[in-house]
């Protein structure tokens, strides 16, 4: 019998996926089978950052990354499940080891933490680390669990690295700077200057070298994927294009990203989500 998923869906909206947040129009183009997995997978990731963000009492936060554990540790068995665990799907889901969603919450838990990076090399390898725990919940959802998805990875990895560049005013305020140490040195900004908010020509050359890195990284994993893996992840897809609309819109004011940040319309979001899926751009 087929699972409903009406309720799912319209708890993974509220969480994560208002009407006018890129996510919604991510995801607007998808069945509502899709639609309901990557909202649950966000939804996920919401949940237990926030366990980790808002929780005073590190005690807490076990517990509650403990009960989500067992949630779905244990999903197969229990008849009225989490509506996460519905969205994502109780057949996915049952597909992977339940050890493996102790790994999955730590990684959620450990890219809450602030930290500091020497290299480009050293920020994109802990996003990866922290990202690869969601390819098994990807290989469950296609029928050929020995799918290879370290492109898509390589992709998801580098769009989450061009959004923590986007939002690096929030970022410091929550005391986590994620540019790497060497490449402030290239450019002769300090880490100081950037908690001061101080904005300058190199500043505004820094964020413009590192955006075009980390265009060039993920366009480059997105030509390389597989073309039934692209089109799968197109929520991504549109995803890292509404973030480079941004990045467009910094750039043409002088990428003065330390206090700013640009939101594009919602006309651009969705016409930047119809191409994504229709044109498959």
């Amino acid at each position: 019998m087929a699972v409903s998923l009406e309720n799912p869906l319209a708890y993974c909206r509220e969480k994560v996926s208002g009407e006018t947040a890129s996510l919604h129009y991510a995801t607007l183009f998808q069945t509502d089978e899709f639609k309901a997995f990557w909202l649950g997978c966000f939804t996920l990731n919401h949940e237990l950052r926030q366990a980790c963000l808002k929780q005073l009492e590190a005690g807490l936060t076990q517990v509650k990354l403990g009960w989500w554990q067992n949630a779905l540790a244990n999903a197969v068995e229990n008849s009225n499940p989490h509506p996460v665990i519905t969205a994502i799907s109780k057949p996915v889901i049952a597909k992977i080891p339940p050890e493996h969603w102790g790994e999955l919450i730590n990684s959620v838990a450990s890219g809450c933490e602030p930290k500091r990076y020497n290299s480009l090399a050293d920020w994109h390898n802990d996003v990866l680390q922290e990202t690869k725990p969601w390819g098994k919940v990807i290989q469950a959802r296609f029928t050929d669990s020995d799918t290879d998805c370290t492109e898509l990875l390589e992709f998801w990895t580098t769009a989450t690295q061009l959004c923590q560049l986007l939002r690096l005013a929030k970022y410091l305020d929550q005391g986590f700077q994620p540019l790497p140490v060497d490449v402030l040195a290239q450019h002769g900004v300090t880490a100081e200057q950037l908690k001061r908010r101080g904005h300058s020509e190199a500043t505004r050359s820094l964020f413009q070298q590192v955006g075009e890195h980390l265009l060039e990284k993920a366009n480059g994993a997105w030509k390389t994927m597989p073309a039934d893996q692209r089109l799968f992840a197109r929520p991504l897809r549109a995803l890292f294009r509404m973030r480079v609309a941004e990045l467009k819109v910094h750039e043409a004011a002088g990428n003065k990203m330390l206090t700013e940040q640009k939101i594009i319309t919602p006309f651009k979001k969705f016409s930047t989500a119809w191409t994504t899926q229709v044109l498959r751009w």
